[in-house]
């Protein structure tokens, strides 16, 4: 009987689902949102390594304070930094052939707000649906850390989440579309922009009380004047949750599998093997931990 009434008590325990607000995967969003009045702390660090030319490294710091308007809606606040070390790499301006960019520095990329709406909830709907808008001015190019780069972003998500066995297996799907109006500065007097739109899928499954294993996918294309096409790229890989009663934390890796253009064109943006790695890199490995309050 004690033993039977001790089961009764960690079953609840055993079979929750992860915390509102923790983030599953090192990219793609769930629906899920930070409790009304309550807020969340979250950092998160990404290495980006390996281009088709040279050596270069950089890794991106994003600072986030988030705050639950209420149980549907989250507003927040981000502080982006990073560090870029790149010798003899290639350039991030599509430009292929040109080398030996370098660089050595640490810079404040830019600061953005985010609001995020659940529509329907993944628990009591059919499927979750949340609507994710992320305003933002950029100090510096996150790619390279050049100075002489500012202008505006705007990122746009549409957010599908759905939950099987009883939250145990949690499939994401993200529409993305994110605007940028950029200029550098002071030889170009008017701001240029460029489109990206991405698709990001994710699956996790609970294999333990606290602990989540998952593999997630990122497309990438990216389109210069908004209409131009530059290069598409795809990157997949694994990503490990740990949610506890005081703090969570996700790793995940991807690596590129994929870009376009690419192959043996003589011109830089590859390494013979189907891959873009001009502006783009073939590894990042993502670290987030979060402190819900």
């Amino acid at each position: 009987m004690k033993s039977l009434a001790l089961l009764s008590l960690l079953l609840p325990i055993l079979s929750a689902p992860a915390h509102a607000g923790e983030g599953l995967f090192s990219r793609a969003y769930t629906t899920e949102t930070v409790p009304g009045g309550h807020f969340e702390l979250e950092q998160t660090a990404r290495l980006r390594t390996q281009r088709a030319f040279g050596s270069y490294t950089a890794i991106d710091s994003k600072s986030e304070f988030e705050y639950g308007i209420t149980d549907a809606l989250q507003g927040a606040l981000y502080v982006n930094s990073g560090y870029v070390h790149a010798v003899k790499a290639s350039d991030d301006n599509d430009q292929q052939g040109e080398t030996g960019f370098d660089r050595n520095q640490y810079s404040l990329d830019s600061i953005t707000m985010e609001f995020l709406y659940r529509a329907l909830s993944p628990v009591s709907d059919p499927i979750g649906l949340a609507f994710y808008i992320e305003p933002g001015y950029i100090f510096h190019d996150f790619h390279n850390g050049d100075k002489e780069y500012n202008g505006f972003e705007n990122e746009m998500r549409v957010i599908f989440q759905k939950n099987f066995f009883e939250d145990q297996l949690i499939l994401v799907y993200n529409l993305v579309a994110e605007f940028e109006f950029f200029r550098y500065k002071p030889k170009d007097a008017l701001f240029t922009g460029e489109f990206d739109f991405n698709n990001e899928i994710g699956a996790s499954y609970r294999v333990g009380s606290n602990l989540y294993a998952g593999l997630e996918a990122r497309n990438h294309n990216e389109f210069g004047n908004f209409w131009s096409h530059d290069h598409s790229l795809v990157w997949v890989g694994p990503a490990i949750h740990y949610g506890g009663p005081k703090w969570w934390g996700t790793l995940g890796v991807l690596k590129q599998i994929y870009g376009n253009p690419n192959g043996p064109d003589g011109q830089g943006s590859f390494q013979g093997n189907h891959l873009f790695l001009h502006s783009h890199e073939e590894w990042e490995i993502t670290a987030k931990i979060g402190f819900p309050f």
